[in-house]
């Protein structure tokens, strides 16, 4: 049976994506020295002496325990050329102290206590331990966690409150948050089989310490997580080209939390759908994205969909720059549409599609040359004119014709529902 050019095409621009998802994944070595020098935060807490930080219990938050952590964009700069992997404090003995207590209590200790180069920096919600001597460099976000009053769980599990020097305690749920995104993206979607992920062959008063994921669990292949890697690289990319809103660019909390509930609700309608595409989950999951912004101008939410007081757009609603957040999404949110319908356009050759594919997450010629060259021979390439294959740019370039593709059609609107 002969396949349609459009289908080998939608599959050569499958795999090449999701392969980009398992090369801007961090490296088992990396993953391994910032496991040791998160596994170094509980003897700095043990040694502790102020009452408030006794019996501290510490867990990874963020992109490592979502495992959605990505190695920093080539070019990057400053803050985002460093890996971020976050962690938080659960302090048993807080719940009678001010949010300035805490905070001083944290960084005294992870002054005395680091032995890094760079000094300990302060944030709204906590502090920052920069890691730079290492290649790449990487931050540990410490931020110190205290139960709501309703909550009798302990290590940091359900409601919780952050302390934030200009608002006093905050609402936050981050294992939740983690379970919610671990438990949407290992949900049914009718998604058919994902050839391209496998294209290729104490003491009470002691304190104490979850374990990382383990680098198995973080590399595995998912979907939902692979859409959020290469989201979240795009967004860094996007802000080195306009580096006047990198300050301004999506949170990783904003993109992770409205790329589940797109999943989320993608699943749910799963019943009355066709089987879909791996790549076509992922271009509904984009288009679907900011539907789940609640609010206008001063009262923009996006809420943590396990405890809704907590509102990841916050900064959205900030006097004189709040909406600048909000604009900023919406341009990034546009070009991320664009980006990942790229292999389905028309570039002018292999060349172009290959910078393009390259401005827009980052990865080398090297790559797409590497997954093509495990292509069948008679499938149409991404980004190119319909119906080149790896024959006819051979043949072409043997009889002198000019590069494949010269013909562009990259006007033509990308299409529609996939699959």
């Amino acid at each position: 049976m002969t396949i349609r050019p459009e289908e080998t095409r939608l599959q050569g621009w499958e795999a090449t994506l999701f392969q980009a998802a398992h090369a801007i994944s961090l490296p088992e070595g990396l993953y391994a020295t910032i496991t040791d020098r998160y596994n170094t935060l509980e003897g700095i807490l043990q040694a502790a002496d102020d009452p408030i930080l006794q019996r501290a219990h510490i867990f990874p938050q963020g992109s490592i325990r979502l495992r959605t952590a990505i190695k920093p964009a080539p070019g990057a700069k400053g803050e985002l050329a460093t890996v971020d992997a976050d962690a938080v404090i659960w302090l048993e003995n807080a719940s009678q102290a001010q949010p300035g207590q805490v905070l001083k209590a944290i960084e005294t200790r992870f002054t005395d206590g680091s032995r890094v180069e760079a000094p300990i920096q302060k944030l709204r919600r906590g502090i920052r331990i920069i890691y730079s001597n290492e290649a790449p460099g990487f931050h540990i976000d410490v931020t110190p966690a205290r139960n709501v009053i309703a909550n009798t769980q302990s290590e940091g599990y359900g409601a919780l409150q952050v302390p934030d020097r200009e608002q006093g305690w905050k609402a936050s749920s981050p294992i939740a948050h983690s379970d919610w995104l671990h438990r949407v993206g290992s949900l049914s979607l009718r998604v058919m089989a994902m050839d391209a992920m496998n294209f290729r062959e104490g003491v009470l008063a002691k304190a104490t310490q979850e374990d990382m994921p383990a680098y198995g669990e973080y590399i595995d292949a998912n979907v939902l997580r692979a859409a959020i890697k290469l989201l979240k690289r795009h967004r860094d990319l996007w802000a080195l080209r306009n580096p006047t809103l990198t300050d301004y660019r999506p949170i990783s909390a904003v993109l992770t939390t409205l790329a589940g509930r797109a999943y989320e609700k993608m699943v749910h309608e799963a019943a009355v759908r066709p089987e879909m595409r791996p790549l076509d989950a992922v271009l509904q999951l984009i288009r679907l994205m900011p539907t789940f912004i609640e609010g206008e101008p001063g009262t923009w939410w996006v809420r943590n969909p396990v405890d809704p007081g907590e509102n990841f757009a916050e900064k959205w609603n900030r006097p004189q720059t709040g909406q600048i957040y909000r604009n900023a999404f919406e341009d990034w949110h546009r070009d991320a549409q664009l980006a990942f319908q790229l292999g389905l356009r028309e570039t002018t050759s292999l060349d172009e599609f290959k910078k393009e594919f390259s401005k827009s997450f980052g990865t080398s010629g090297s790559l797409i040359d590497n997954v093509i060259g495990d292509f069948p021979g008679a499938w149409s390439l991404p980004g190119v004119r319909l119906g080149t294959t790896k024959a006819s740019l051979l043949l072409e370039a043997l009889s002198g014709s000019a590069v494949a593709g010269s013909s562009s059609q990259s006007h033509i609107s990308p299409p529609g529902r996939l699959g």
